[in-house]
């Protein structure tokens, strides 16, 4: 049983991948876009600190679920800060879950014209580009001690497939 942290800046993949790792392992995607959307709530608009520690709860919430049934899972959020990766860690240890962070390194001028085009010709809900950059100010990598699996720009599902699935991980890899 697995647990994928997706880590990255907005506009650097995680869903992309987050939906290949469904298909290929048959995991439980918990987003957070889609927990805030069903509250009416965008994060790429701005969304209150106290908002987001509700959707974080929701997503312990719905990861404790799928962990206690057995399910590999997937949380498909930025997970741009290291406590909330640690808790993550902290939830799976108590199911016996294998955790791998999925790190999209996405450089900054990469998301913003992504963004930009996806104002353009919209693929998915906008993310202001204030928002974006307090994201890219406030984002912290993950560290050198976390269990890391750097995904690189625009993998395929072959790549997906030889490195995350079908083997569960195991330890830590840069």
């Amino acid at each position: 049983m697995n647990l994928y942290l997706m880590c990255g800046l907005a506009f650097s993949g995680k869903s992309t991948v987050a939906g290949v790792i469904r298909r290929l392992r048959g995991a439980v995607v918990i987003s957070l876009d889609e927990l805030n959307a069903a509250r009416g709530l965008h994060g790429g608009l701005g969304i209150q600190e106290e908002e987001w520690v509700r959707s974080h709860r929701e997503a312990t919430a719905s990861v404790e679920e799928a962990l206690r049934a057995g399910r590999d899972v997937v949380v498909d959020d930025t997970n741009c800060f290291r406590f909330l990766r640690d808790e993550y860690r902290a939830l799976a240890a108590g199911f016996g879950a294998e955790v791998l962070i999925l790190y999209l390194p996405a450089p900054p001028d990469l998301v913003l014209r992504r963004a930009r085009g996806n104002d353009s010709e919209p693929s998915r809900h906008p993310v202001t580009e204030p928002v974006l950059l307090d994201l890219i100010r406030k984002f912290e990598p993950p560290a050198v001690d976390e269990p890391v699996l750097v995904v690189p720009p625009d993998c395929d599902e072959e790549w997906v497939a030889r490195h995350i699935a079908p083997a569960a991980p195991k330890g830590k890899e840069r």
